[in-house]
């Protein structure tokens, strides 16, 4: 299985959309989880703020191959990844899935026209 081509240029228009230059340097943004995709090749984007059990669940039936979550699921360091920890297991989830997942956060706000602007 190969890498997604789609996948990437998703992931290219995201950072040409909301530069990651822009995000803090304390942030965890961009790609954080990049599986090799186990799909027809059609990227279909989940968008949250927060990515909880219930999100990931509700992904899931809605045969999401990309999450984007506002909030970076994986943010501090990260120690090991099993299904008993609630957050590793999110990304194990993910990573069974073929879900990519990509965290734009303080980029996001700091873009023109984004968050801080809004507020």
């Amino acid at each position: 299985m190969q890498i997604s081509q789609k996948r990437q240029q998703i992931w290219k228009k995201l950072q040409e959309l909301v530069p990651l230059r822009l995000a803090g340097s304390w942030d965890n943004v961009g790609v954080l989880v990049d599986p090799l995709p186990i799909h027809d090749g059609t990227e279909r984007i989940f968008l949250t703020i927060d990515l909880t059990e219930a999100v990931l669940q509700e992904a899931f039936a809605w045969k999401a191959t990309i999450i984007v979550a506002y909030h970076p699921p994986i943010f501090g360091g990260l120690k090991y990844l099993n299904l008993q920890h609630p957050k590793s297991r999110l990304i194990v989830q993910a990573i069974q899935a073929g879900i990519g997942i990509y965290s734009p956060h303080s980029a996001l706000d700091a873009v023109e026209g984004g968050i801080c602007d809004w507020l």
